[in-house]
């Protein structure tokens, strides 16, 4: 921008006006309200505008750590956490005092029980010999597993069974055999002395499938068939099942 004239010459007056003033004594060279150099008799200019902000400076150093607060309130409980290991087991704790009792349970079914059993007499003597003899007096045959009629006993219930018999022997000597399914399996023998009244007797645990026979017959070809019966006096043929075979039904 150009200067006017007017401007110029003040500004040349205040150059030399500067120039001739008196130079500053020894009282005012160290007062620092007068200033210093060749302009001492300078008059000051109007005051200009303010600057501009400065740029923001850098942050100062972290202060101390001030003092604990108080306690907070508790926060929301969290999401359930995942299930954690087994841990090791414990030591068993003392026996526990005993329970009460149970209620009594239902009526179970009733066991079936397995019978067969005979017990049966010779009504009179002199049997035929090589057949089996037919006791029929009948003292126990419930079941019907013994037949007069044949003088058999028939085996409806397969297993373990017990056999006996008692012989009254008059007149004769006397030899008797236990068949089982057409084979003697044993034998007794009782030779008779004259005017006396003598006893032979037998027994034998059998086990016999379902369908066998058991028997007793005179032994021989008439010789031995001693075997007598009146009254008051008896020969018996027994038998009965001691143990059923368990896989029977």
């Amino acid at each position: 921008m150009k200067q006017g004239p007017y401007q110029l010459l003040g500004f040349l007056l205040l150059a030399n006006l500067c120039y001739s003033q008196v130079g500053p004594t020894e009282e005012s060279a160290d007062d620092p309200r007068f200033p210093k150099g060749h302009c001492a008799g300078w008059m000051g200019g109007a005051p200009g505008h303010p600057g501009h902000n400065g740029a923001p400076g850098r942050d100062g150093r972290d202060g101390t750590n001030g003092e604990k607060g108080e306690k907070g309130d508790p926060g929301l409980e969290g999401s359930k956490g995942d299930p954690g290991e087994i841990g090791v087991k414990g030591i068993e704790g003392p026996r526990g005092f005993p329970g009460n009792p149970g209620k009594k349970g239902d009526r179970g079914e009733g066991a079936y029980v397995y019978r067969s059993a005979f017990s049966v007499g010779l009504v009179s003597g002199v049997p035929v010999p090589n057949i089996p003899i037919k006791f029929t007096k009948i003292f126990y045959n419930n079941q019907n597993h013994y037949d007069p009629t044949t003088g058999k006993f028939h085996c409806n219930l397969p297993g373990l069974y017990y056999f006996s018999y008692h012989i009254t022997v008059y007149t004769k000597d006397v030899k008797v055999s236990l068949y089982k399914k057409d084979r003697a399996v044993m034998f007794t023998f009782d030779q008779f002395q004259q005017n006396n009244v003598d006893q032979a007797s037998g027994s034998v645990l059998l086990h016999l499938d379902a369908g066998e026979e058991v028997w007793l017959q005179v032994y021989g070809e008439g010789e031995h068939n001693g075997i007598y019966a009146d009254n008051v006096n008896d020969s018996t043929f027994t038998g009965f099942l001691l143990y059923p075979d368990m896989d029977h039904e």
